[in-house]
């Protein structure tokens, strides 16, 4: 039996450039099946569909007495923009029964998909006020790379366990090995990190000049979009969930989320401020920028048209990475599949941004980082835990996972997200960066600042491939950074006495559930840059005798390959202490007294065992360099978060 509404729905919707799709009962399960989701956790009074291919005239009018607006989703040009132009949102009374209208949407044949417009929820991370004041200096300033006062008590960049102060708590090399990295690149303005999050506060004084602005519309006019992109004065990014061009960042519940985000990205360097950014430059206007695509505000849910609306603006604009340090709750899908048949118009604008977000000449698509969350469950959230984005776990200072990371397949790589939740662990060990608060910079910790620590590393590794001049696939790039770790798993042993805020408190926790389930392994990004650079790395600890294998370098262990000499410079000698080095038997054979960087020579000859030329038949003679990588600790085993 039909409904009233229906019937006066087929009426309204025939228009000329399609009929409607009313339909008799045997025909309900096809409607049905546009509807991809349900309604639980949606926003009120809207809908996003997406139309058929040619579709057009989507007015409906009136739906069951209730007014039914009808708009493009994304706005500016929408030609030729990978099917994105075929979806629009549909606002109604939120008072309306949203499956009715749904339904009655479904039936009209112009409309392929009918989507219920998610809400996703911020998720905290735990901070702690700086207190500047009644803090004393561990390690000084003048052993610092650059003058950033609080840089000594980044742990997260160079880890040498000085901040422990007589615990175990923080353990030599935890780290992203950044100081090492620093030496060939601190960043280009032409790498642009938008952070999708809370806003970022532009006018602080240690991310004001690596905020990247849209010159058009702060030239321009008020209120009138000067650039055309469909949005009215974004001059720093833009504010999706109040659609407008003033960036909001002083809230209550989420104080300082995303400009604590982009701080660890790319706070401005050696400007004698607060603290330091991966790739914010060396105080000569030279840091990689962040964008602000502005999707929560204070403790209020995001729909999801929202955040598709900032992947896209993103990708226009001029971003090569996004920084994702949201997710759903950990458990609520667990396959790719799900996740991607409940979320297709989020799907369509990931693949848009990883089509469109690149860089002539340097890589042909933009890179997703994605935290992993906090739940603490062996199950990472999407959407990092999709396939093809990279999700990030956290670790403390320790090398050992923080005690609320989720964890688990789908979780692609660790850094440094801070523990403060853990017996013995206190605020330094959690992850210091720039605040909208009176002291500008606060300690946080969670996911969310893990996840920054790889799109940093990121934009490092891509700012110096464009200073050497070498370019690369999405796919290859992303290879490189899930390359560019060390072994974390060795540490996830005994046990840790933690806080869980969200069960039963204080308990112990089994490391072992961790190992092998972290990702790859802790990013390093020093050995990124080696290998942008196409340099490999040798690692080993200082004060001992090592002996490396150099015959995969070459080819493998062919017969005929036979190592003749290795050379180090003076620089590398006298940088790591250099006591001995040779090579034996396809062994590198080095002993050094510094920890350091330095690169080394090494000569062998391919096809012989003497070089060809003469009368008789040799071989080719070829010199490959090396970095030898000295740490005090190596191991070397092959919403908001």
């Amino acid at each position: 039996m039909r409904r009233p509404g229906f019937i006066f729905l087929a009426m309204l919707l025939a228009v000329s450039c399609a009929e409607t799709g009313m339909r008799d009962g045997s025909y309900s399960d096809a409607f049905q099946a546009k509807i991809i989701n349900t309604p639980v956790n949606s926003a009120a009074g809207r809908l996003l569909i997406k139309a058929v291919p040619g579709g057009c005239g989507l007015d409906f009018g009136e739906i069951y007495g209730y007014k039914i607006s009808t708009e493009p989703l994304f706005p500016g040009n929408n030609d030729n923009i990978s099917g994105l132009d075929r979806w629009y949102l549909l606002t109604f009374d939120p008072k309306a029964d949203m499956e009715a209208i749904a339904n009655a949407v479904a039936t009209d044949e112009r409309v392929e998909i009918v989507q219920y417009d998610i809400l996703i929820e911020p998720i905290f991370s735990e901070g702690s006020q700086a207190k500047v004041q009644t803090r004393s200096a561990v390690r000084s300033t003048e052993e610092m790379p650059f003058n950033d006062p609080e840089l000594p008590w980044q742990w997260n960049y160079h880890n040498d366990a000085s901040l422990a102060e007589g615990d175990d708590t923080f353990v030599a090399g935890a780290d992203i090995n950044l100081f090492e990295a620093w030496k060939y690149s601190t960043g280009d303005r032409r790498i642009v990190v938008a952070v999708m999050d809370g806003g970022v506060m532009h006018s602080h004084e240690d991310l004001a000049a690596n905020i990247w602005v849209n010159e058009a519309e702060e030239n321009g006019k008020e209120g009138i979009d000067d650039d055309g992109n469909g949005y009215i004065d974004d001059i720093y990014g833009y504010n999706f969930f109040h659609d407008s061009g003033q960036i909001n960042w002083d809230e209550t519940s989420m104080r300082s989320h995303g400009t604590h985000l982009a701080g660890t990205i790319a706070a401005v360097n050696n400007n004698g401020l607060y603290v330091s950014g991966i790739a914010g430059g060396s105080g000569n206007n030279d840091g990689c920028r962040i964008m602000t695509c502005q999707i929560f505000h204070d403790a209020n849910a995001a729909p999801e048209s929202d955040i598709a609306r900032a992947i896209r603006y993103a990708a226009d604009n001029g971003a090569i990475i996004i920084n994702n340090s949201w997710a759903y709750p950990s458990g609520s899908y667990t396959s790719d599949s799900r996740f991607k048949a409940n979320y297709s118009v989020l799907m369509e604008a990931f693949r848009y941004f990883e089509e469109n977000g690149g860089y002539d000449g340097l890589i042909d698509g933009g890179l997703l980082v994605f935290a992993a969350g906090n739940d603490r469950k062996g199950i990472p959230s999407y959407p990092g835990a999709y396939y093809n984005h990279i999700c990030v776990t956290s670790m403390g200072p320790d090398f050992r996972a923080a005690s609320y990371t989720n964890y688990g397949t789908g979780a692609n790589i660790c850094a440094p997200g801070g523990e403060g939740g853990a017996a013995g662990f206190g605020t330094v060990h959690k992850i210091s960066s720039t605040s909208v608060d009176s002291y500008g910079y606060d300690y946080m910790q969670g996911t969310s600042m893990a996840a920054p620590h790889v799109s940093g590393c990121a934009a490092l590794g891509l700012s110096y491939a464009l200073k050497i001049g070498r370019s690369f696939t999405l796919e290859q790039f992303k290879d490189m950074i899930l390359t560019s770790v060390h072994d974390i798993d060795q540490y996830q042993t005994g046990t840790k006495y933690c806080y869980n805020s969200s069960e039963e408190g204080w308990n112990t926790v089994d490391m072992s559930v961790y190992a092998g389930r972290l990702g790859s392994g802790y990013i390093d990004a020093h050995r990124l840059l080696m290998q942008v650079e196409g340099t490999p790395c040798l690692y080993f600890s200082a004060g001992t005798d090592s002996e490396l294998p150099l015959s995969v370098h070459f080819g493998g262990g062919s017969e005929r390959l036979t190592f003749t000499d290795v050379a180090a410079d003076e620089k590398a000698s006298e940088a790591l202490g250099i006591e001995s080095l040779s090579v034996e038997k396809g062994l590198l054979k080095v002993r050094c007294s510094k920890t350091g960087t330095g690169r080394v020579t090494v000569t062998a000859i391919i096809g012989g065992t003497s070089v060809g030329g003469g009368d008789s038949m040799g071989g080719m003679e070829v010199k490959r360099e090396f970095m030898l990588v000295v740490r005090k600790n190596t191991a070397e085993n092959g919403g908001w978060l």
